[in-house]
């Protein structure tokens, strides 16, 4: 039951650190940005953008640019992964499967991976420091670690048998 609670917290934690930091121009933008929103300053104001927000931008016009675009949309793809992530620990924690946290950490570094490509194409026209995606990657390697010596208990057979002396 421990491995199953200390993989739930983390994968919670992983929602909570910022995943990336951006800067565009001569600071003329700064971005702090988490799996579900981020925190814009510039000379205009600050605002809190969700992703969905980003989306929208979008699909109205008002953001454009291959790089943006395509940052947008990683990022979207990749928090949903990383929410999948959760959803399945949070399956196993209530089943205690350790099958299922196999699965989660794979969901877990895939959405790390793509998040970490999102900062990628933030990085045009300034700096992007993905402060939270090695976190992301390290957390789902350590599930997948974690579980990996179940896995081998499980599939091992079973002699129950015991020895008949020959007679």
């Amino acid at each position: 039951m421990d491995k199953y609670r200390t993989s739930l917290i983390f994968q919670c934690l992983i929602f909570l650190i910022p995943l990336n930091i951006y800067m565009w121009g001569d600071w003329l933008l700064v971005n702090v940005q988490w799996a579900f929103f981020r925190f814009q300053q510039s000379e205009l104001g600050n605002s809190l953008i969700p992703g969905n927000k980003d989306i929208l931008y979008i699909y109205f016009g008002q953001n454009t640019g291959i790089f943006n675009i395509a940052a947008a949309y990683l990022w979207t793809i990749g928090t949903i992964i990383l929410f999948s992530g959760l959803i399945i620990t949070i399956y196993a924690y209530i089943e205690e499967k350790s099958s299922m946290l196999k699965k989660a950490s794979f969901f877990t570094i895939g959405g790390g991976i793509i998040l970490g490509l999102s900062a990628a194409c933030r990085f045009q026209g300034g700096f992007a420091i993905p402060v939270g995606v090695p976190v992301i990657l390290i957390t789902g390697w350590w599930i997948y670690h974690e579980n990996r010596e179940d896995d081998k208990d499980e599939t091992e057979p079973v002699n129950n048998l015991e020895e008949v002396p020959d007679s």
